[in-house]
């Protein structure tokens, strides 16, 4: 089945003016100018056309640009060669232009000496006069029907035409992504082709819409023409018919006039009424519901590009069911709560959950009002027991080309360590159905929530006592601590079948037969402790790209010092590691899809190359340094760092 997502309307930051405004966040920033979260665009949402049906598609004509064409003859006809009232006109001119005397003259003659150019003896010989004299008026309410006509059609066709420009804009965008590009990996575009597989729809959209767009700049040239004509420069724009005509003569025995009441008619359905505020709660709690639906859809499909592989015979998502796949051998299960947000179990673990946030932070003024507005969010949110959140909103690339550098990162964060007072990291990312690489961004999350959560455990420590690290000394697959031991590498099915044996020389020779039964509970412990370990590490082994694993062994496991590891996959050339920051000491994984270590750039064009299957972020270097930046200080911390990075690898970000 097709999915036909239909844009929704966005919410951007505005001056709070009405207490009834919802509000998303209660803080604003202090200072003048300060500014709110606000809902914006939502008497737009869901609205058809009048007397039912739905709206056509945008590439299609509607019924008000049908009717133009028809009656296009009729308005430029009226426009031309207009009907008109004589009007009576007196005004006070030279005797001498005096073609009729108006009623009142002698009387303002007299109380207006000043106009008298002599006495004579028969009385007073003036030198100016007040005429009276007719003239023609177009100014007349079936003229104004028909300049109505006209300033409706232009505002409508303007706005027809930045749609459909952004349409084929979208559209382009999409058949760009099929260019072949030596930047992007093998990887991304194979999983643009499983994504394009109806390009074909968009081709013959693009030119519908293309078709169309030349019929509506057409339209509007021939609009501007006749609001050029003197008809529409004597007609006073600011009187506005009403939206029943009254039925005058005019308009109903000229054929023209006629023809002109009937496009204004059609002119009506247009105009929309201010809704209520039931109506605006429905329509704002309508597009919550779709962005979460797109939202859970997304969240879901990126698993798919992960390799999950989804359980057969079970239900279709909804709100309040769960879907749970199997990744690299490991359940993973995505929950749909009915409060709209969504939860992320890795090995029965909550590793992440998705809160849909229905405004779009790129319209905020600062970096500081998106900071307080996302700890105001998590705060108000009922807490969990993930350690990760992520906040996704609807936002559009448009949006984020045209704000400053600070507020797009501190907008579009994913697997950053730095979080809130309570300890739990808050990430953000815009989604949008017009933005094709949203699910690369969903694509990220789940890495950090799966690949991120396993490899900031590493090594996995078991905790025994000291007879036995000294007898699990001699295994190479583990290291002795000072209350245990840590599993850092996958062991090899030989040396998981001697850790038994190996254990049990720590058993005590004699004892009564409880604390014999005791003795063999707790090797039985460590035993089980250990094994789950060695699984932990082993899955850590897996490509996290290909999947591959196992005998024979597609990938190379390093342990390091320090508590680090590095592997590679030699099927896929993905590398994926352990590494430490110089700069503030803490540990974080890197993921490499390729192996080539790429230079840098912005998150959102590292996706259009990745596809999303990356974690930390590279460094922005012209000269491709190979380092990535730390998630938890926002700097390249490995050795030397790189004074020419765009993004602030010399000193901390200011996020």
């Amino acid at each position: 089945n097709r999915l036909k997502v239909m844009p929704v309307g966005l919410l951007k930051y505005t001056p709070a003016s009405s207490p009834s405004a919802v509000l998303t966040s209660r803080k604003s920033v202090s200072g003048p100018g300060s500014r709110r979260l606000r809902p914006y665009g939502l008497h737009r949402l869901g609205q058809g056309r009048r007397g039912g049906g739905q709206d056509p598609e945008e590439s299609g004509a509607l019924p008000v640009e049908d009717a133009f064409e028809r009656e296009t003859g009729a308005l430029r006809a009226v426009c031309n060669r207009p009907y008109t009232r004589l009007r009576a006109v007196e005004e006070v001119v030279p005797t001498s232009r005096v073609r009729s005397i108006a009623s009142g003259a002698a009387a303002r003659l007299a109380s207006h000496p000043e106009d008298w150019a002599s006495h004579t003896l028969v009385g007073v010989r003036p030198s100016h006069l007040l005429s009276r004299r007719s003239e023609e008026d177009v100014d007349i309410y079936e003229n104004r029907v028909a300049v109505a006509v006209l300033n409706v059609m232009r505002s409508h066709l303007q706005q027809r035409i930045a749609k459909l420009r952004d349409l084929s804009r979208m559209v382009d965008d999409v058949h760009g992504l099929l260019v072949p590009s030596k930047e992007t990996s093998w990887r991304a575009r194979r999983d643009l082709a499983g994504l394009l597989r109806n390009i074909e729809d968009s081709g013959r959209q693009r030119a519908a819409a293309g078709t169309r767009l030349r019929k509506l700049e057409s339209s509007l040239a021939v609009v501007e023409i006749m609001l050029g004509s003197p008809l529409a420069r004597a007609v006073d724009h600011r009187s506005v018919p009403p939206r029943e005509l009254h039925p005058t003569n005019l308009l109903t025995s000229n054929p023209q006039y006629r023809r002109v009441a009937s496009l204004w008619q059609a002119c009506t359905t247009l105009a929309t009424t201010r809704p209520g505020e039931a109506e605006t709660a429905r329509r704002r709690q309508e597009v919550r519901t779709a962005f979460e639906r797109f939202t859970g859809h997304l969240l879901l499909l990126a698993c798919i590009l992960l390799q999950a592989t989804p359980d057969a015979d079970q239900p279709a998502p909804a709100p309040g069911r769960t879907t749970r796949f199997r990744l690299r051998g490991e359940p993973l299960t995505v929950t749909w709560t009915r409060t709209g947000d969504f939860t992320l179990r890795w090995r029965e673990r909550q590793t992440l959950r998705v809160l849909p946030l229905m405004v779009d932070l790129c319209t905020a003024p600062d970096a500081v009002a998106i900071t307080m507005s996302l700890a105001d969010i998590h705060r108000e949110r009922l807490t969990s027991e993930c350690d990760n959140d992520l906040i996704v909103y609807p936002g559009l690339l448009q949006e984020r080309q045209n704000v400053e550098p600070d507020v797009v990162r501190a907008a579009y964060r994913i697997g950053h360590c730095d979080g809130d007072t309570s300890g739990q990291h808050v990430g953000v990312a815009p989604l949008s159905p017009l933005d094709i690489f949203s699910v690369s961004r969903l694509i990220r999350a789940v890495q950090w929530a799966t690949l991120g959560t396993d490899a900031r455990c590493y090594p996995y420590t078991v905790f025994t006592s000291a007879g036995n690290r000294a007898v699990l000394a001699d295994c190479s697959w583990l290291e002795s601590r000072p209350d245990g031991v840590a599993v850092v590498r996958p062991p090899s099915l030989d040396e998981l079948d001697q850790l038994p044996a190996l254990l049990k020389k720590t058993r005590g020779r004699h004892g009564s037969g409880r604390a014999s039964e005791h003795e063999v509970q707790r090797l039985r412990a460590d035993f089980e402790a250990l094994k789950e370990g060695a699984a932990k590490t082993k899955l850590l082994a897996a490509c996290p790209i290909c999947a591959k694993g196992g005998l024979p062994r597609q990938t190379v496991f390093e342990p390091r010092e320090g508590g680090l590891f590095a592997a590679s996959c030699s099927s896929c050339r993905t590398r994926w590691e352990l590494r430490r920051c110089l700069a503030c000491d803490q540990a974080f994984p890197l993921l490499d899809p390729d192996g080539s270590a790429p230079t840098g750039a912005t998150e959102s064009e590292l996706d259009r190359r990745s596809g999303g299957t990356f974690l930390a972020i590279p460094c922005s270097a012209p000269d491709g340094t190979g380092q990535y930046i730390c998630p938890a200080c926002n700097t390249c911390g490995q050795g030397t760092r790189a004074t020419s990075c765009p993004r602030g690898c010399s000193a901390r970000a200011s996020i």
